[in-house]
């Protein structure tokens, strides 16, 4: 929860596969002192059990596949929707005051799966139509694809939120693997970016050498790279929340402008549309 009694914008996190309630610590802390209220999520199905217990390679292989399935990201749609809806009806949950979510201003945000959680929630579109929650204004994709669609366009064409999209070009790959390994990784991570519309309100960040973990936003910075990539993630998060939650043309401004790209490792790449 943000300081004082004021009303404030709410923000969900989805994890990736293996996550609970604690993942995304990190940014949740820095989204709170910038003002939000952050519900951090657990997804039973594809949270910490799927990695419990001694396993053998084949059984976690088996886990993990059966955690990544279409059946569990619409369960975790369903999980969203349920903490949306409780968080509206509650007056309280132990010392927080819930009177306080501007219900007119939501955002969410994820890792890896939970980025797929958001994608859904934001409009991606399947043959069978959408799981859209309506409730939701803007969204940040970090470590991100396009999981259960042949036409990227179809799927993403027509989400009109603003998103953020944050990766990295080790977002997949190593860096001992061959270069072309490498680009079409991170042109995996991209491809939602690249279907989305182009309305001015799409940002997509490149972050040179940055793997997938490092973008869970719960890893300590334990080197240059990671600290790096930690700041920006920091500031250029709370920025995107600031312009679309909060009415900040300040944010607004250094998101779009010399502010994020100021930022910027030599080799990073920022993009908008």
């Amino acid at each position: 929860m943000p300081a004082g009694t004021a009303r404030a914008p709410l923000l969900l996190f989805s994890p990736g596969v293996g996550g609970d309630a604690g993942a995304g610590a990190v940014l949740g802390a820095a989204w709170a002192r910038r003002g939000l209220i952050v519900i951090h999520l657990s997804h039973p199905g594809s949270d910490t059990t799927v990695y419990a217990g001694q396993l053998s390679k084949a059984d976690r292989a088996a886990r993990i596949t059966a955690a990544i399935q279409f059946d569990q990201l619409v369960a975790r749609v369903g999980d969203a929707r349920f903490v949306l809806d409780e968080a509206m009806r509650r007056p309280r949950e132990g010392a927080c005051d819930l009177g306080r979510i501007d219900p007119d201003r939501i955002g969410a945000a994820g890792h890896s799966m939970g980025a797929w959680t958001v994608q859904a929630l934001a409009g991606q579109r399947w043959p069978g139509g959408t799981l859209a929650d309506r409730r939701i204004r803007a969204a940040i994709l970090l470590s991100t694809s396009a999981p259960y669609v042949s036409d990227p366009a179809a799927a993403f064409g027509r989400i009109g939120l603003p998103v953020l999209g944050i990766t990295g070009t080790l977002d997949g790959s190593s860096a001992s693997a061959p270069a072309d390994q490498r680009t079409a990784a991170a042109a995996a991570r991209t491809q939602v970016y690249r279907a989305l519309p182009a309305d001015g309100r799409k940002t997509l960040l490149m972050l040179a050498g940055g793997t997938h973990m490092m973008f869970s936003g719960n890893r300590s910075a334990s080197d240059a790279t990671t600290a790096h990539i930690q700041q920006v993630m920091l500031a250029a998060t709370s920025a995107f929340w600031g312009a679309t939650l909060l009415d900040s043309t300040r944010d607004a401004a250094w998101l779009s402008g010399t502010g994020l790209r100021s930022t910027l490792a030599r080799n990073d790449v920022v993009e908008r549309k």
